[in-house]
């Protein structure tokens, strides 16, 4: 069933002990809510039908359909059952909401919804989802104030989406949760505080000051409602009610109907008066203490209901707090036992240690008990920072963090001189250098979409590797990335062009991008880091390259090879800027003497190691087949949580997923599902 039965332990363990079975009826919205969220469970297990969402086998379809029906009558069983019993139903709106229409919204729209950049970060990364289910909290607390004030809607809209969805944003931070729950506490402290003295203490309520009652209330936008009869009948609320009835009496005859006729504001004038003697004279002494404590009146049911509601909310937090921190303490044992097996790669450097087995045994010795503290991986650098905190707390001497910044020197790019479809390609010389000097001018192979003529870009050959690579280093970058089978023209500075020169086709070359291959200068020199450039052959490899303009993010990738000796650095893909995107040419781009270069680890789990497939192949780079023990994120150590937590599942990638198989299906016994 997928019951938590610690939350149901909580629920309904108060109401079992005092044997009230009555106070059951509070507990309706919650079941309610889990009949929903398990319709939400199975509509989406779609997804995972094989070939969805082009074509799915018949029967597969079939059971899905049944389950999604099963579910859905539950639902409607229940609420037949709540209105049979005659229960109190007005919270369900707020559940339906935040148990179904919710979930439903950010699995409708999973595509990603990036703000405007600030300083090269976006002012807000989500999901379209996300930002519809937002819209519908702040636009549900807005009408529901207005038009309710704070009562049932407004409290199931605040307590059930809007801090649920702040809190979601803090399970992984102890310290930042904690003070957010208190600062919700404190904050709501005037309302729940009148709800605890109403259910415990009733006889104090009268002690607390109008003025702050009246406060409460404009705040709520409760401001009562009762009419001031003494006002209307134009009597203090001394008189007696010899007076009271004088006074009815001479106004009643002059505003009776017979004398006034049709007068609409004199016969409105008559019932006020009517009701106003009514009230007064049937029943004075509850009229008086209703208009003495009408504020008191008007907010204790809602307050009453906002300690309810806060009550639920706390329940709920401190269960799925225990969750959390027990996918924490898993997670953690996970990658206790992955430092523990001789073949679990880690980082060691990046910790301070020895990379031998030295540093290996140190780092094992600190795990070997059972309880030791290790930090739970977000693929960041804290992951490392938090790590290397716990070893020198424990009394570890370590080398400092290896992170060096400087200012980028140079902006290179490689391009592969020959093809194999190039009829000429033995004109291309293979001897190392020899074509250092040359001008190269690249010309695409055809015009793209809005372009008049194809491309066109020359620069300057700084490096020739010759050999079977044919790799020509150009400075400065070209315009764009050289695609196979453009056509590229070498001349010779001092020639007349067009005599001697060498046309051919551009090679495949998956590391010939632009902002790909910098040189970097001379690093700054900070004590507490290890801020020297090191002489080790790829010793940054698998780090990440942050590149910035003054305090604007231009981009950032991992390096995928370093040469020492050049101080050039190959990163695995061209700079993507902070929403995922590579950096084209209208955006900001790196300069080189201005623009500065920050290197440093952040996988302390590493991962595998790119590799790309040879000319003729796919031109999309391949990663390497690696078990998912060595995976730097922590769902591939073990299982990602589920709820709250769990990273949200993106539609696009299972559509992905299912390419292949969709292009293998032909006939059987299938149909179509949009």
């Amino acid at each position: 069933m997928g019951i938590s039965w610690w939350r149901m332990a909580f629920i309904f363990g108060p109401a079992i002990a005092r044997g009230d079975i009555s106070s059951f009826g509070l507990y309706t919205p919650f079941i309610f809510g889990h009949l929903l969220s398990r319709v939400v469970k199975n509509w989406k297990s779609k997804v995972k039908l094989r070939g969805w969402p082009q074509k799915v086998p018949a029967d597969a379809y079939r059971g899905w359909i049944f389950r999604v029906c099963r579910e859905i009558c539950y639902v409607l069983l229940f609420l037949g059952a709540c209105h049979f019993m005659k229960t109190e139903t007005r919270s369900l709106f707020n559940f339906f909401l935040s148990s179904f229409v919710c979930p439903m919204l950010r699995f409708w729209f999973p595509q990603r919804n990036r703000g405007p950049l600030w300083y090269g970060q976006p002012l807000w990364d989500t999901t379209w989802g996300n930002t519809s289910v937002h819209i519908l909290m702040i636009g549900g607390l807005s009408l529901s104030w207005w038009f309710q004030g704070i009562d049932h809607l407004f409290l199931g809209f605040l307590f059930l989406q809007a801090i649920p969805e702040i809190q979601r944003r803090f399970w992984m931070k102890p310290e930042q949760h904690i003070c957010l729950v208190v600062g919700i506490l404190v904050v709501c402290l005037p309302f729940y505080s009148i709800g605890l003295m109403a259910w415990y203490f009733p006889s104090y309520l009268e002690m607390l000051p109008k003025s702050y009652l009246q406060w409460l209330c404009w705040l709520a936008n409760a401001r009562p409602e009762i009419p001031d009869h003494y006002t209307v009948l134009g009597v203090s609320p001394d008189a007696d009610m010899k007076t009271i009835k004088k006074v009815f009496r001479e106004q009643a005859i002059d505003l009776h109907p017979d004398k006034v006729g049709d007068d609409p504001i004199k016969l409105a004038r008559f019932h006020a008066i009517q009701a106003a003697s009514d009230a007064l004279t049937k029943g004075r002494a509850e009229y008086d203490k209703s208009i003495e404590n009408q504020e008191l009146n008007e907010m204790v049911p809602r307050c009453y209901a906002f300690l309810v509601m806060m009550g639920y909310w706390l329940l709920h937090s401190l269960i799925d707090w225990n969750d959390v921190e027990g996918m924490r303490d898993q997670h953690k044992d996970a990658l206790r036992e992955h430092i523990l097996r001789k073949d679990g790669p880690i980082d060691l450097k990046a910790l301070g240690l020895p990379d031998n087995e030295g540093g290996r045994e140190t780092l094992k010795k600190y795990c070997e008990t059972e309880d030791v503290e290790l930090p739970f991986l977000a693929g960041k650098k804290d992951d490392i920072l938090l790590m290397r905190t716990l070893l020198e707390g424990a009394g570890y001497r370590l080398d400092p963090f290896p992170q060096v910044t400087g200012l980028v020197a140079e902006i290179l790019q490689e391009v592969v001189l020959g093809s194999k479809d190039m009829t000429n390609i033995k004109d291309v010389n293979t001897t190392p250098g020899f074509y250092k000097g040359y001008t190269i001018e690249v010309e695409a192979r055809e015009a793209k979409e809005g372009e008049s003529a194809p491309r066109k870009c020359s620069s300057t050959i700084v490096d020739y590797t010759g050999g079977a690579t044919r790799i020509a280093t150009v400075n400065p970058p070209l315009e764009w990335r050289p695609e196979k089978g453009d056509k590229f023209t070498l001349s010779k500075g001092g020639v007349p062009k067009g005599k001697g020169d060498l046309t051919g086709l551009v090679g495949y070359h998956p590391l010939g991008g632009v902002n790909q291959i910098f040189t970097l200068g001379v690093a700054e020199k900070k004590e507490d880091l290890q801020w020297e450039l090191q002489e080790v052959e790829g010793y940054y490899n698998g780090y990440t390259m942050e590149v910035r303009n003054g305090k604007t993010l231009v981009g950032t990738q991992k390096v995928f090879q370093y040469w020492p000796a050049s101080k050039k650095v190959v990163l695995e893909a061209p700079l993507r800027v902070a929403t995922g995107k590579q950096l084209m040419g209208d955006e900001i781009r790196p300069e080189v003497g201005k623009s500065t270069y920050t290197i440093f680890p952040d996988d302390l789990v590493p991962r595998p190691r790119i590799r790309f497939a040879p000319e003729g192949g796919s031109e999309a780079p391949q990663q390497a087949q690696v078990s998912a023990q060595v995976m730097a994120t922590p769902k591939n150590i073990v299982n990602a949580p589920k709820g709250a937590v769990a990273a949200t599942r993106n539609v696009k990638s299972k559509i992905n997923k299912h390419k292949a198989y969709i292009k293998k299906v032909k006939g059987g016994n299938s149909c179509s599902v949009m």
